[in-house]
């Protein structure tokens, strides 16, 4: 009877596990769909679909936004400065550039997501916050952009190419035109 009353404590048990764990796959996918959008719109020759999430953090923490900026003509202060407090997602992720069809790049950078009001912020916004400020530093020396080795071998071969056709051509116009 005890083993009865255990295996079926342990199927619910499985099965709650299971629904939450689609739940929260669910909210992953909706954030990845997200983001995909957003870099599609802000980064320049993005190859659709090829970010990969290095590591990401989430926290409840303050937002600080300019709403209105200060006019210089004017010898008051007009800039309006708005605080709140958000559920905010910092994300360090890397995608790859796709230039003229040949040449890919990688590059790696961080994206801030503001989840109560579904937009996406900038640094400045959420830096003032320790932990996510703590999170820049770790992976701030990694922002990088490289091309990848098969695009720097294929400028390779056409900048040698660019050499080297010259120069067959000179010896090969030279060695028709002697006569002995």
């Amino acid at each position: 009877m005890k083993k009865g009353i255990c295996c079926f404590m342990f199927a619910v048990l499985l099965s709650v596990g299971s629904l939450m764990t689609a739940k929260a796959d669910d909210a992953e996918k909706e954030f990845e769909d997200i983001l995909e959008d957003q870099i599609r719109s802000t980064v320049h020759y993005y190859s659709e679909d090829s970010f990969s999430v290095i590591d990401a953090y989430g926290m409840q923490g303050k937002v600080t936004k300019t709403v209105t900026s200060d006019d210089p003509q004017t010898s008051e202060n007009e800039e309006v400065i708005e605080e709140y407090t958000s559920h905010i997602g910092i994300v360090f992720l890397e995608m790859e550039q796709k230039r003229d069809g040949l040449f890919k790049f990688k590059k790696k950078d961080f994206f801030y997501y503001d989840f109560d009001k579904k937009e996406f912020l900038t640094a400045s916004n959420v830096l003032g916050n320790e932990s996510i400020r703590e999170f820049f530093e770790r992976y701030v020396d990694d922002i990088e952009k490289s091309i990848t080795p098969f695009s720097k071998l294929l400028l390779l071969f056409f900048l040698s190419f660019i050499i080297t056709v010259p120069l067959f051509i000179m010896i090969f116009q030279n060695r028709s035109g002697i006569k002995t």
